[in-house]
């Protein structure tokens, strides 16, 4: 079963990128540093890794829209920022899309100068909807009346909407990127155009909301039932959060199926939850399911509060570092390059 590669910690990733023993000769110092981080990481699997409960959840924090702004000829205010509800939709959802124009303080072209003279509004703003063959899907008009998914009249946020049509899906089991082209008028005929997108997504199978959990080989297991339409390569990742709210660990699952309904394992590395000194019930606080066969990936929705798990304690689970073997043997030649 191959599971998904999980970052490196960021002084041990340096040294993917030259050889081991330049790097060591030049800074022992961060070699000797990115030895222990790949000790560190060595405690856990690949597909187990901590998560501080200080750090946002890292599915959630991973979907986030992308806010993109654009200013006007030569740095001219006000800029023009877009952005969407989500960066996923399927065939029916509502995608909502946001634009609002604000000024600069700076030239953005050349820093030392003055900002150009700042245009004014009102605005009327536009969105295009494109697929990635070029393919006009529809025309929106940005309101900021308080009405149809606008939340508040005036606030100088402008909202659009669109229902997701099947006659544009994409196949299911896949993906395609629609940008969309917003642009604002004022009544001077100044323009701010800016570019925004998301992924029109149709994956290949989907979670049916039932969960069960188990203590496997000192792990906390928790397995989600999904339904295949498709076969294909699966993506299964989740966040496990204490009872309070703090993401423990997250865990990730990659799988082939067939079609028809599986259970698929999300196994959550016991030494984390001991080391986290924190006992059940725990939750999973976010999962997804992502048809990963072609790019781009079509990615699922993120389920969120989706199982409660038996009150499992803390000492239940092992207290034995996993080794990997691939990171101790790096740690180990990195070491060794260091003291010579």
């Amino acid at each position: 079963m191959k599971r998904k590669h999980i970052k490196p910690l960021l002084a041990a990733s340096l040294f993917s990128l030259a050889p081991m023993a330049t790097i060591a000769a030049v800074t022992p110092d961060l070699a000797a540093q990115a030895a222990a981080e790949y000790r560190t990481m060595a405690r856990y699997p690949e597909w187990s890794q901590p998560v501080s409960g200080a750090l946002a959840d890292p599915l959630l924090a991973g979907r986030e829209a992308t806010v993109q702004t654009q200013a006007g000829p030569a740095g001219a205010g006000p800029a023009l920022s877009v952005w969407a509800s989500d960066i996923r939709y399927s065939t029916g959802d509502t995608a909502y899309f946001y634009a609002s124009l604000a000024e600069r303080t700076a030239n953005s072209v050349n820093l030392l100068a003055p900002a150009p003279r700042s245009a004014a509004g009102p605005w009327a703003v536009t969105g295009e909807l494109v697929d990635n063959n070029g393919q006009q899907l529809a025309m929106l008009s940005y309101r900021d009346d308080g009405k149809d998914g606008d939340q508040q009249a005036g606030d100088g946020v402008y909202t659009a909407s669109y229902v997701l049509p099947a006659t544009h899906q994409p196949d299911i089991g896949s993906a395609k990127n629609i940008a969309i082209k917003v642009t604002a008028v004022n009544a001077d005929q100044d323009q701010r155009v800016a570019l925004g997108g998301f992924l029109y997504s149709q994956p290949g199978a989907q979670l049916t909301g039932e969960y069960r959990d188990r203590l496997s080989e000192g792990s906390l297991v928790v397995a989600a039932k999904v339904d295949v339409a498709v076969a294909g390569r699966y993506h299964l990742a989740g966040v496990l959060a204490s009872a309070l709210g703090e993401s423990l660990s997250l865990s990730q699952n990659a799988v082939h199926l067939e079609p028809g309904s599986h259970w698929v394992d999300l196994s959550f590395y016991g030494l984390i939850l001991r080391e986290a000194g924190v006992s059940g019930p725990y939750t999973l606080s976010s999962v997804t399911l992502t048809t990963a066969g072609a790019m781009p990936n079509a990615l699922g929705p993120v389920v969120t509060t989706a199982h409660v798990t038996k009150p499992y304690l803390n000492v239940q689970f092992t207290d034995k570092p996993f080794a990997r073997a691939d990171l101790l043997d790096a740690a180990t030649r990195l070491e060794g390059l260091v003291k010579r």
